[in-house]
């Protein structure tokens, strides 16, 4: 998150996740590199040999939680209304204080209500514990408040999701290319402008059918709360299941290609993210510097740009391509887009690890500047809870164990995600040879990902000063 870093105050060398100085590695650097691989691989091999079936029962555990005491808890309508009254006084406090607050992102809250409460923080709940997002979403409170409940418009099915994706897109370009987005003023205009967009959409199509099909957030908290424990039943009660048996559930798979694009843009994204701060990336920007020193700032914004898109865009090639290959693999009539339909959910661990490698150490240091904020949101010199002076302490996790929680993170995704693809095969093809010929190729399309994950990963967070320190 190099755009985010700075300009909330954290140094140029603590790009590794707010760290300023790397881990020694016992062992070079590819071991653990290759070591993820291979742990990636034996999984394949395990659910090769010994895999039978399963996926059904685990996706059919389910402990009802209505009648517990956790259940009436989250189920109170008493909790419902705090929810949404605590979203719309955020998004009303991201507003003041952009408009009115100090433009110092240090010093306002909005910045950090916006990049760290709501995105970091709701992706983390949606994925490890349920998607409370449909709750706590303020544009939706706020427009169910002067809803008239009359006919819309049936929202373009040719446009269903892909106006997601088209948001997911630019919301990364805003994350992670855009140079002011953490600017209180731009920050700000950006929240008016999408909500002005988002009232709208919900005026003609109506509320649930503009954020089911249009809305990108709306879609990303729902795909990460697929891996979550908590889930509401086929009968609208709230159950206990295991992790990521919501994708192993029959009406998993992608429904559209939109979908499809969408999920791979999820795992795109945060790769991207750490390629901006890698010596490859770093290598690309001193030739193009060379070439024409007089390269501005347009055209730096350029660069970044067609980075993003060109991630995103190989990333969809390297996933259409593996499922080609299943599909010749597997020598049946199965069309192959039937295949990335099928497989694109099984992604959604990588995602989920990813999105943990990347941002839970940025999450926990920088999330601490909280506690000050809400004693001077706008900067202006309050104290209101009396913690101004608090000072962050960026000491709170150390270099080796971000490393390890990211390297496990990421593998066991992974890993996890080969055995989804396993049970998607199944349900896929009619027999076992097939499904497993099918799987060898998105296996090998997971080692790639992790490989390649865990190389940009490991560059600005650890070393080794031994011999064979070339990264791989």
């Amino acid at each position: 998150m190099r755009w985010v870093l700075v300009p909330l105050g954290v140094p140029l060398d603590a790009l590794a996740h707010a760290f300023g100085s790397r881990y020694e590695l016992p062992v070079p650097v590819w071991l653990f590199i290759a070591g993820g691989a291979l742990t990636v691989t034996l999984t394949f091999v395990i659910i090769a040999a010994f895999s039978r079936g399963g996926a059904e029962r685990y996706a059919g555990v389910q402990r009802p939680l209505a009648e517990s005491a956790i259940g009436r808890l989250l189920g109170a309508a008493w909790l419902s209304a705090a929810v949404k009254a605590l979203g719309v006084a955020a998004l009303l406090l991201v507003v003041l204080a952009g408009f009115l607050g100090t433009r110092d992102p240090n010093r306002n809250i909005a910045p950090t209500l916006v990049w760290i409460v709501w995105w970091v923080g709701f992706s983390y709940l949606s994925m490890l514990a349920g998607n409370i997002w449909p709750v706590a979403n303020p544009w939706r409170s706020l427009f169910d408040l002067v809803d008239s409940g009359k006919r819309r418009k049936i929202f373009p099915p040719r446009l269903g999701g892909w106006l997601a994706l088209a948001g997911l897109l630019a919301f990364g370009w805003v994350e992670l290319v855009f140079p002011f987005r953490a600017t209180p003023l731009v920050l700000a205009w950006i929240v008016t402008a999408y909500s002005a967009l988002t009232w709208a959409g919900m005026a003609r199509y109506g509320a649930l059918a503009w954020l089911s099909n249009a809305d990108p957030f709306h879609r990303v908290f729902e795909l990460f709360a697929r891996f979550a424990p908590l889930a509401s039943s086929a009968q609208g009660d709230l159950v206990l299941r295991p992790h990521a048996a919501g994708l192993l559930a029959r009406d998993s798979a992608s429904r559209s290609n939109a979908e499809v694009a969408f999920i791979v843009a999820m795992l795109a994204l945060v790769l991207f993210d750490g390629i901006q701060g890698s010596k490859h990336w770093v290598a690309l920007e001193d030739a193009i510097h060379a070439v024409d020193p007089a390269f501005g700032d347009s055209g730096w914004i350029l660069l970044h740009t067609a980075g993003l898109l060109l991630t995103w865009l190989a990333f969809v090639g390297m996933y259409c391509t593996a499922c080609a290959i299943a599909r010749a693999a597997a020598g049946g009539a199965t069309p192959t887009l039937a295949y990335a339909r099928a497989f694109a959910p099984t992604l959604i661990p990588i995602a989920v690890g990813y999105h943990f490698a990347h941002s839970f150490t940025y999450l926990l240091v920088q999330g601490q500047s909280l506690f000050f904020l809400v004693s001077d949101p706008l900067g202006l010199g309050w104290n209101l809870f009396g913690t101004r002076d608090f000072t962050p302490d960026i000491a709170l996790i150390n270099t080796k164990t971000a490393w390890y929680l990211a390297l496990g993170a990421i593998v066991a995704g992974h890993a996890i995600s080969v055995y989804l693809a396993h049970a998607a095969a199944e349900r896929l093809l009619e027999t076992r040879g097939r499904a497993l010929r099918a799987l060898a190729p998105m296996t090998a399309l997971m080692v790639l990902y992790t490989i390649l994950s865990l190389q940009i990963l490991a560059e600005p967070l650890v070393r080794y000063s031994g011999p064979q320190e070339t990264i791989i």
